[in-house]
């Protein structure tokens, strides 16, 4: 990160949230941004809205998490 205001924001991110759920959004925003740059015509309001729904949902307690695949 080259933003020196993000770094307190990460570390209190990496002690509050396990890291398979920091690890399955970081890939969600990852693929979330390959489709804005690639995909021609994207609603990207509806992109965004879903990715934003997506990761609330993985913040939630108990929430089972996407399989990766890698």
């Amino acid at each position: 990160m080259s933003n020196p205001d993000v770094w307190p924001l990460l570390e209190q991110l990496a002690h509050s949230l396990p890291a398979a759920r920091l690890q399955a959004i970081a890939h969600d925003v990852c693929t979330c941004r390959e489709q804005l740059l690639n995909v021609v015509g994207v609603n990207r309001e509806l992109l965004l809205t879903e990715r934003l729904l997506r990761w609330e949902h993985y913040l939630q307690p108990g929430t089972g998490l996407p399989v990766s695949h890698l």
